[in-house]
């Protein structure tokens, strides 16, 4: 029988057989790549998010399989060899190196790495297609439409958005050909009971609302599954003109990745691992994975995963990424500068569950001095200098406890919860967030004790020793859940503190750090605090040697288009001026009375920067904020704690009513308000200008 016996049955998320957490199996992958060339950041995001859950799974005891790779098929990867000279073959192995060893530079732990080119895998999607063929699922017919070359897609007149494509936004042209087809009709109803079913399926709720609403309901189209315009791709066993098409061939590797035999005679590591606990993907491509992907898996009488979380974006401030301008930033040319970890870093803490990130060169910097060297190194090596220099870098427990104490130990161990419900929710920023709530607080209770005070007097001695005691046990617990955001950081704290990784099931209490160990004798600087002129310096030489080399590749200097710009290095999610991609859900409020110009000119619109922000203790909703506009200094309560931490906002550039007269708010005055947009979920986004503008600067 071809189906194995355990896979009959779908049981709904939450009551699959509690096995021991030692041996419960977790099975992880990521979107494998485009092989069409070198991965930017905004690529090489998913990469580390995805290694930050899979490290964070086997740190809570999971038996963890991490699965990514490359998809080298198609007709822009046939284009872009033809044009470098090569074969398509030759192409990609050239791709898929560069592809892997910025994923290993990243310092990922990824179990397999699958190529769509691998030989077990094409035998397979040609089983599958011939499976699906037979079975009635598969149908020839001829397709005529609009077809999008960078997303490989066919469209209709009434799915163009201003007759550009509807997920993209570039250009398409008139197609007709002779294709199969895959009768997607047939299991819509199917996978409509299944998602309502399973409310954890499709992450965030906003992407599942956008699948359901917008191409459930109104119908699924029968979907393109092979192509003849083209020949790099894997044949169609019975009829080899046709190529079989992109999702129906990348998507499989999924399963052929852990060894699928169409036949039955599948690798113990499909036995163990399927279905997917999670398919951690980019936003742009929920459809494929939550409508597509699951159909093909019911074609094949196979489970559904358990989890598809689409990710926002990772975008260049102040407008594209383009190579013809020279300005992509890269993972490498941000190692150079910063380190593996600072990058791993900085790309997971800037990126918000549902909303977009942003990234540049000045705030990498902003960030890696205020975070990494100042909250992070320097607590670390301030604490074991004094150490070394009170006590001979021994760390003893005096039990000399005082009540400030205690608010230091609750605060850590309550990160440690935060941490664990945070990195189930899939909400990672939130969760590093966390860990640096160890450190920070860590860092505070050092002004509160004033180490260098108790020193002056032989009778606080034991106070003194339990203080650093407390600062060292808290080092230990943080730099053990920053582990799995920051590995060699994590390792090199731990090693200078002498001590090893602490488990989860130990962090559920404050104390374990052994009395009498001492520390290194001489700690290092974890992060060296870095000079924006400096490294703007070295960051237009990289510009420079990135339009350099283009022109010499391309023998002229490039015109600069949306088509180049689509594999050239463009962030996902802009188009060919920079703005965002037009999206398939809209909103639409109750419409306001009609306003003069007069009325409107009454209001004064600036850009103001956060110089501060934190909690409203009496309130759930507020963060009070400094906000420099202009030469004066302002503060602005904001109802935003739901969406921002306020750690989060400092540097940030913010539009403000900067003349609406102050309001007393939760008993303190507001000197302003944050202007924000909300959409129909009530998901709130700060507006910031796209370019970085003096504070004060008038919004006209």
């Amino acid at each position: 029988m071809r189906v194995l016996r355990k896979f009959l049955t779908v049981l709904p998320l939450g009551t699959e057989k509690e096995d021991n957490m030692e041996k419960k199996p977790y099975y992880i992958t990521t979107a494998i790549a485009y092989a069409s060339g070198k991965p930017h950041i905004g690529n090489t995001y998913e990469i580390v998010l995805a290694d930050a859950i899979a490290r964070y799974k086997r740190f809570q005891g999971f038996d963890v399989r991490f699965q990514t790779g490359t998809d080298e098929h198609g007709q822009k990867i046939e284009e872009k060899a033809a044009a470098a000279g090569k074969t398509p073959k030759q192409f990609v192995d050239e791709t898929a190196g560069e592809i892997k060893t910025i994923w290993d530079l990243m310092n990922t732990s990824y179990d397999k790495f699958i190529r769509t080119t691998d030989e077990y895998h094409e035998k397979q999607v040609q089983k599958m297609f011939k499976y699906m063929h037979d079975k009635g699922d598969i149908y020839k017919s001829e397709y005529e439409g609009w077809y999008c070359t960078p997303c490989e897609s066919f469209w209709t007149d009434s799915q163009l958005v201003d007759g550009k494509c509807p997920d993209c936004g570039r250009t398409v042209e008139k197609a007709k050909e002779e294709a199969y087809f895959f009768k997607m009709s047939k299991y819509a109803d199917r996978l409509m009971q299944y998602i309502e079913e399973h409310p954890e399926f499709i992450q965030p709720v906003s992407r599942k609302n956008e699948m359901v609403n917008n191409f459930l309901k109104p119908g699924l189209q029968d979907l393109c599954v092979s192509r003849t315009s083209f020949t790099w791709g894997i044949p169609v066993a019975e009829d080899p003109k046709h190529v079989v098409y992109v999702w129906l061939d990348a998507l499989t590797n999924y399963i052929t990745g852990l060894g699928y035999d169409l036949d039955g005679n599948h690798d113990e590591l499909f036995e163990k691992y399927w279905p997917a606990d999670l398919h951690l993907i980019g936003k742009d491509i929920i459809r494929f994975h939550t409508l597509y992907w699951p159909i093909f898996l019911m074609s094949l009488d196979l489970p559904l995963p358990k989890q598809v979380f689409g990710h926002p974006w990772l975008l260049q401030a102040g407008g594209k990424m383009s190579k013809s301008k020279g300005n992509v930033i890269y993972a490498d040319d941000l190692v150079d500068l910063f380190g593996v970890d600072a990058v791993r870093f900085f790309v997971v803490h800037e990126m918000p569950f549902e909303n977009d990130g942003v990234i540049s060169w000045e705030l990498m910097v902003e960030r890696y001095n205020a975070m990494l060297a100042n909250i992070l190194g320097n607590l670390v090596k301030r604490t074991i200098s004094m150490t070394n220099k009170y006590f001979g870098g021994v760390v003893t427990n005096a039990g000399a406890a005082e009540e400030v104490d205690e608010d230091l130990k609750n605060t850590i161990l309550n990160a440690v919860k935060t941490t664990s419900e945070k990195m189930d929710q899939l909400r990672v920023a939130d969760a590093l967030t966390a860990v640096f709530e160890i450190f920070r607080r860590s860092n505070k209770y050092i002004d509160e004790t004033e180490p260098w005070v108790l020193a002056k007097d032989e009778a606080k001695s034991a106070r003194l020793q339990t203080v650093m005691y407390n600062l060292t046990e808290a080092i230990t617990i943080g730099a053990s859940l920053l582990e799995s955001f920051m590995p060699e950081t994590a390792e090199s704290i731990l090693k200078q503190v002498n001590t090893g990784k602490r488990s989860l099931e130990e962090m559920d209490r404050f104390g374990l750090y052994p009395s009498g160990n001492k520390v290194v004798a001489d700690p290092e600087t974890l992060f060296e605090r870095k000079n924006l002129e400096d490294v703007m310096k070295v960051v237009k030489e990289i510009e420079a040697k990135q339009k350099a080399a283009l022109q010499e590749s391309q023998g002229e200097a490039v015109k600069e288009n949306a088509a180049a710009d689509a594999e050239d290095g463009m962030p996902e999610g802009l188009d060919e001026n920079g703005d965002a991609y037009p999206d398939t859900k809209i909103s639409d409020p109750e419409i306001k009375p009609t306003i003069e110009y007069d009325d409107f000119d009454k209001v004064q619109l600036r850009i103001g920067k956060v110089l501060h922000a934190e909690e409203v203790k009496k309130s759930k909703k507020l963060l009070r904020l400094t906000v420099q506009v202009g030469s004066e200094k302002r503060t602005i309560l904001s109802g935003i704690k739901k969406f921002y931490a306020p750690e989060d906002l400092v540097g940030k550039h913010v539009m403000i009513v900067a003349n609406l007269a102050p309001r007393v708010i939760a008993g303190e005055e507001s000197q302003g308000m944050i202007v924000a947009a909300e959409d129909d979920d009530g998901n709130i986004a700060l507006m910031a200008p796209m370019t970085k503008m003096p504070a004060g600067s008038q919004i006209c």
